[in-house]
């Protein structure tokens, strides 16, 4: 197989696992919402938070320089991953350790029992994660990572296949949480036996070769940790600070922050390495910039549009005890909409190599974030958490464009007051939900009139770029069956 069919199968088997994760998290999310009561999910979404939080020291970056190593020397591949499973190894029993050391300090009382003994049934993934780390990295070193794609999604059917089971079966929250876990047991035993990762038990192999890796990582890792904190830190703090029910109304409505998030990877993906390959100061780097830019314009202010409809969202997807978390889901949206425009920079920025800097403004974002939180979550619990989420997405979009601003003139906004009248006939069209009783079809007939409308309003008022709907065209000429009129 050719090095571009090899990068053509890898991207769309990751496409399709993100897409077919999003699917499957919002039908768990619903079963299990909709079956536990607001504090029994809270308890069990405590315990994912934690382990979630943690979860990056079992890494720290090992995974991409045991890829570079094996890619560099092929010869010693078999070393390379020998001295990498007994690294993780080392990370992850004292992760493990301090896991259920924290569960016990932060959530003390029988109020807390669903969340500490979710915990431990949650990790019951730990003791494959070394053995895992290293199919992963196998995988990708040898351009195979589509089978763990296809791994990852059988896992992840059979995760939501066990929700509803635990559902109808009434085995009560820790039933849910063992049907999480089983996501993950699944997904690491999946990549083990897909890929067949090749490991010598010896202990000591390669002192040398081990610390050199836990060296070269460490960068990478503390980006990591960071990143790591920021998007877990809130509802951590939301689970110590405020209560099970807040902390379940969050977890819902934060899974659009976790779906969305990956629409600025999307359209930047595949300008990063031509972006890399050009100085700033030519006119070709900042027209691509630009086209990114207006490109993800078009896709944050339908966002922006549908925050609108929190509460019927909130009712859609997890019942009507969740209706008054309808201000939190509208707040989250309005982060995701400034976070999609900040991917378009943060990845340009890494592309010229300045993620150095993208580390000083991650954990500067970092610290401002839970000084916040630690203020607006006692006063207004998880509404304090979600306007503290759109504050630091909007610092963040600040301060990385401060930055870029250092090396190329910022992009404009194209056409801005027809791109307003397009986003009012969308808020327009959302006045369909009021006709419709049942919470579900009025979200979705609001979304589906809100995107007619939207479109049909760009084209009217030619809002629309030629490079922004030509890609569009000729994905339609490539779908459009031959001798389609």
């Amino acid at each position: 197989m050719k090095l571009a069919q090899k990068i053509a199968l890898n991207s769309s088997a990751q496409t399709a696992r993100q897409l077919f994760f999003a699917a499957t998290g919002i039908v768990s999310v619903a079963v299990a919402a909709r079956y536990l009561t607001v504090d029994q999910y809270g308890g069990v979404l405590a315990a994912l938070v934690l382990l979630s939080l943690f979860s990056v020291a079992t890494d720290l970056g090992i995974s991409m320089m045991t890829v570079r190593a094996i890619a560099r020397e092929p010869e010693n591949a078999v070393a390379i991953q020998s001295s990498a499973f007994w690294v993780w190894t080392a990370f992850v029993i004292p992760t493990a350790l301090a896991i259920m050391a924290v569960s016990q300090v932060a959530y003390p009382g029988p109020e807390h029992a669903t969340t500490r003994d979710s915990v431990l049934v949650l990790m019951a993934t730990f003791p494959l994660r070394p053995w895992a780390g290293v199919a992963d990295t196998r995988a990708i070193a040898q351009q195979r990572v589509w089978v763990t794609a296809v791994g990852s999604i059988g896992a992840r059917a059979l995760s939501m296949l066990a929700v509803v089971l635990a559902a109808l079966l009434d085995l009560g929250p820790l039933g849910i949480a063992g049907a999480f876990a089983s996501g993950y047991v699944l997904e690491s035993l999946f990549s083990i036996v897909l890929v067949r990762p090749h490991v010598r038990l010896r202990l000591g192999l390669d002192r040398a070769r081990i610390w050199s890796l836990i060296v070269a990582a460490a960068p990478l890792g503390m980006i990591m940790v960071i990143n790591g904190l920021y998007f877990r830190m809130d509802a951590f703090l939301l689970s110590v600070l405020g209560t099970d029910a807040e902390l379940a109304v969050y977890g819902v409505a934060y899974k659009a922050f976790d779906i969305l998030l990956g629409l600025p990877g999307f359209v930047m993906i595949t300008l990063v390495p031509e972006l890399a390959r050009l100085d700033p100061a030519e006119p070709r780097f900042q027209a691509l910039v630009q086209r990114a830019f207006t490109g993800m314009c078009f896709l944050a202010l339908p966002i922006v549009g549908f925050s609108l409809l929190g509460r019927e969202a909130m009712v859609a997807l997890a019942g009507g005890k969740y209706a008054d978390g309808g201000l939190v889901l509208t707040l989250i949206m309005l982060s995701v909409s400034c976070a999609c425009l900040q991917g378009v920079f943060g990845y340009t920025l890494v592309a010229q190599g300045k993620q150095g800097v993208l580390l000083r403004v991650s954990a500067a974002v970092l610290v401002l974030n839970g000084a916040l939180n630690l203020v607006a979550i006692p006063l207004w619990g998880d509404r304090g958490a979600a306007a503290v989420l759109v504050v630091s997405e909007l610092l963040s979009l600040s301060f990385t464009l401060y930055v870029y601003r250092g090396i190329a003139p910022l992009p404009r906004v194209h056409m801005p007051a027809r791109l307003l009248m397009a986003l009012a006939a969308l808020i327009a069209a959302l006045s369909v939900s009021y006709l419709i009783a049942n919470a579900l079809l009025a979200t979705l007939a609001s979304v589906v009139t809100g995107l007619i409308a939207y479109v049909v309003a760009l084209i009217a008022l030619r809002a629309v770029p030629p490079y922004v709907a030509a890609p569009f065209a000729s994905a339609i000429r490539i779908i459009r069956p031959r001798g389609a009129t």
